[in-house]
């Protein structure tokens, strides 16, 4: 049988309930509602509800908008299914056809109170436009090989992926991407490359939902790879027993690990020993942190692990052995504050490099309208929901709002909801995940806990019923919506009190100076000194300063706080000490010796330890002045935030120039420039400018990389400069047998980790594997003519062009890199003499017969 499309919906419900139902849907959507008539004929006497009315007034206006023409679904008038009245709640209207049946259509929805009446709401997203712009590009043949894919997403991906592999030993990269820009990739890539032996990937993700999920495709793209290895449990979370623990565990010590992804608090606590075991061992390749903007907030959002984090990557950075684990920070919206954070916690600067590369998304149209009355509002939001398209997120910001809405929400008639808070348990959230994944919710009513590591592509609409906590907030949970690249919608209904309580929510949580330093002097004066000049000090986290008045996880939290205040105003480094062995004691039972054991580890989790780096730091004004400073570029940042938020609400400014005066950073060494798009805002369908065309925005990988030794080269050919171009001159009649031949020498015996032809060769056997030679296997493959159009990588790799008349330019000549062996044939013109040769013009020629007696000897 088919599967239900709307010609098979349409003679579903014309015989209903005679017809058979197809036992597949064409999408998310027809599944939704193949699931709601299935249920509903098992249960002769069941109503229909409005899960399905809005459903069905999803796929009558998808239909209308696609093709052209209004349409119809004939169903009945009788036997638990809406009358008229009920259908028009809908924007569906009902026609009488015949005595037993209705013919509806969906109606645009234009409601009255809305700023802008005479254009409907949710068309876009009904309509269902695919307008995210295709900016694949060829993928390395390197990672063809290990993962199985021919593209890139884009540029901006190509060039994150390759400075991950290119990153020096011990050093920091900051990685933005737009979502849907395959950020993951660049985590999965090295693991893809070399297997689960060997040195392991660690990947912090904020959720437990995140991390089951990026497991779950490594896993299958790790058993497509290596189809004949076991691969190891890739996700630490609390439903592992103990024995998936310890097995996890071992294989971090053993070097069998591959990649984990598990949360900030497992990494700073649980999982700590193995990791200094495994760092010790140099068993450690990789540090990731996904949605590492989460390490910069102060506000509501603040989780002490992510920030605390920095210091244990110090603290096994100290023990490495042999070469140093690289760290990689990603995000799809990254600040200016949030990127010197970076710079603080994990610097220092010099030592982090930074690739971003990011558009606004072109995928949501916005809408926003304000509203004092609460009944008033709650009723607009209903009436919104009733015509949205599905699935649907409903965004507040209390625990208790979403509770409330759920309760309204199901007694409106929406039983295929779900309500995702904070609060909300374990077992409960997995339950709503899986859900949602399978189409068997809706409506998802949540606080700001749900959606990161939920891809849930097919999110059409967005209601913001708050306001929420910043415009950074709003982009990302705006972004839930439209992941697939086609258009959805965002309508945002707020009052003022919603926008007092988001005020108060991103205000920064900083402690006073006066109470900061009574926190930290009172650390300070119980700790243990580390080193001879008592500059590395172990501070017990349940000291309790003069002013408070038990130890308790309040007193805590707010010790590391202040910590972590400290380390941005850089009066200290966050640092972390490798725990100690417990070894057995002569005599000693197994009861004593688990006794003692667990009291060695609750209070090593109670320590943290930190580097003075400003020895005022224990003279309070000195402390006040650095501590103001930080609190003010804290506050700052805010309020800009703030201002921008107001203008958001206001619809005064396109939401596409508030989203890029947010995320534009003109700082050396991390430019970010933001290509503008925008599905549709207040703003813009008054001066009428929506143009959800975006061009690829500049993608430019690092400059600085881990040193390949090309030394040989000079070593073979002392005669030749290496820095200058030099040029290789193939033989009179040769063709791309010898060019092949010359890279394969180049590659093979001299440190050649880029090469770069034409489009023409790239397709030709011979470079598909080539990286087959390589240690490692890393080498890069560009394409001269998108080099010309788009500027050249900054990569110091040693290099080798193969140039025809075409692609021989005056840049590539200028071009700066440790090596550039330039392989030409003897036809091809000098671009700086275009009437000579380019084999007759230079002295750092290297002829064919020296190459291969070079190779030879």
């Amino acid at each position: 049988m088919s599967s239900l499309d709307f010609g098979s919906l349409q003679d579903v419900l014309a015989d209903w309930p005679e017809r058979p139902l197809p036992e597949e849907s064409l999408d998310g959507v027809f599944e939704r509602i193949r699931k709601i008539l299935h249920a509903n004929r098992s249960s002769p006497s069941a109503t229909i509800g409005a899960d399905l009315m809005s459903l069905l007034r999803h796929v009558l206006r998808r239909q209308s908008l696609q093709s052209g023409v209004t349409a119809h679904l004939r169903l009945p008038r009788s036997q638990g299914w809406p009358g008229r009245d009920h259908w028009a709640q809908f924007g569906v209207r009902a026609q009488d056809a015949g005595t037993d049946y209705y013919l509806i259509e969906a109606l645009p929805w234009s409601p009255d109170w809305l700023s802008e009446p005479d254009t409907p709401l949710f068309e876009c997203a009904f309509a269902e436009r695919n307008v995210r712009i295709d900016h694949r590009c060829r993928i390395d043949p390197f990672l063809e090989e290990a993962a199985g894919f021919e593209f890139f997403t884009s540029p901006g991906q190509r060039e994150a992926v390759r400075s991950a592999f290119l990153v020096p030993a011990g050093e920091t990269l900051i990685v933005e991407l737009p979502t849907g820009s395959g950020k993951s990739f660049v985590a999965q890539a090295p693991i893809m490359v070399r297997g689960v032996e060997g040195p392991a990937t660690i990947c912090i993700v904020p959720t437990t939902a995140l991390a089951l999920d990026q497991a779950r495709q490594t896993s299958e793209m790790l058993k497509r790879r290596f189809p004949r290895k076991e691969v190891p449990l890739l996700a630490w979370h609390s439903g592992l027993c103990p024995e998936q623990r310890q097995a996890v565990k071992t294989a971090i010590r053993q070097g069998t690990q591959g990649i984990l992804y598990c949360s900030p608090e497992s990494f700073t606590g649980a999982l700590l020993p193995a990791l200094y075991d495994a760092v010790k061992a140099g068993l450690l390749d990789y540090l990731f942190v996904d949605e590492a903007h989460l390490l910069s907030q102060w506000g509501d959002g603040f989780r002490p692990a992510f920030q605390m984090l920095a210091g244990v990557r110090r603290g096994l950075l100290a023990r490495a052995a042999g070469r140093p684990f690289r760290t990689v920070l990603m995000s799809a919206t990254l600040t200016p504050e949030t990127i010197a954070t970076f710079d603080t916690l994990f610097g220092p600067s010099r030592n982090v490099q930074m690739t971003a590369s990011m558009h606004l998304r072109p995928e949501p149209q916005y809408w926003i309208h304000q509203e004092s009355d609460p009944a008033e509002k709650v009723n607009k939001v209903l009436e919104a929901i009733r015509q949205a398209p599905r699935p649907v997120i409903l965004y507040v910001t209390k625990r208790d709002d979403a509770k409330s809405w759920l309760k309204r929400l199901r007694s409106a008639g929406f039983v295929r909801t779900a309500c995702f808070h904070g609060n909300t348990p374990d077992d409960e959230r997995g339950s709503i995940i899986e859900q949602w994944a399978e189409n068997d919710l809706d409506i998802v009513v949540a606080t700001s806990a749900f959606g990161v590591g939920i891809d849930k592509r097919d999110v059409r609409a967005v209601i913001h019923a708050t306001v929420p906590e910043s415009i950074d907030r709003f982009y990302q949970e705006v972004g839930r919506g439209g992941r697939d690249g086609k258009t959805s919608a965002s309508l945002l209904i707020y009052s003022d009190q919603d926008r007092d309580i988001a005020s108060s929510l991103s205000a920064p949580a900083l402690i006073s100076n006066e109470l900061g330093f009574a926190r930290w002097d009172a650390m300070a004066a119980s700790a243990k000194k580390l080193d001879a000049l008592g500059l590395l000090l172990s501070l017990d986290l349940n000291v309790v300063p003069a002013h408070a008045r038990q130890q308790n996880d309040y007193n805590v939290a707010w010790n590391m706080r202040t910590l972590i205040l400290m380390a941005r105003a850089g009066m200290i480094e966050l640092e972390s000490q490798s725990p100690e062995p417990l070894v057995r004691e002569d005599g000693e039972t197994d009861q004593a010796f688990e006794k003692r054991t667990q009291a060695y580890w609750s209070q090593y989790f109670e320590q943290t330890v930190v580097r003075i780096i400003e020895t005022g730091s224990r003279n309070q004004r000195f402390f006040d002045d650095r501590i103001s400073h930080e609190r003010s570029r804290a506050f700052h940042a805010s309020q800009a935030g703030g201002r921008l938020l107001d203008e958001l609400l206001s619809g005064t400014r396109d939401v596409a120039d508030l989203l890029q005066e947010l995320y534009t950073n003109r700082e050396a060494e991390r430019m970010i420039l933001v290509s503008r798009a925008c599905g549709g805002c207040p703003a813009g369908r008054r001066m009428r400018n929506d143009d959800i065309r975006y061009s690829a925005p500049p993608a430019f990988g690092i400059r600085r990389v881990e040193t390949v030794d090309h030394s040989a080269f000079a070593a073979t050919f002392p005669q030749i400069s290496t820095s200058a171009p030099i040029i290789l001159a193939l033989p009179e009649g040769s063709g791309t047998t010898q060019a092949l031949e010359a890279l394969s020498v180049l590659v093979s015996n001299f440190g050649i980790r880029e090469i770069a032809l034409p489009n023409a060769l790239r397709k030709l056997p011979g470079i598909a594997t080539l990286h087959q030679k390589v240690l490692g296997r890393l080498l890069l493959v560009q394409s001269l003519e998108e080099e010309r159009a788009a500027g050249f990588a900054d990569y110091q790799l040693a290099r080798a062009s193969i140039v025809d008349e075409k692609t021989c330019t005056d840049d590539l000549m200028l071009l700066e890199r440790p090596l550039h062996v330039i392989v030409t044939p003897p036809s091809v013109s000098d671009p700086r003499h275009p009437a000579r040769k380019l084999v007759d013009t230079g002295s750092n020629i290297l002829t064919w017969d020296q190459l291969r007696a070079g190779y030879r000897a």
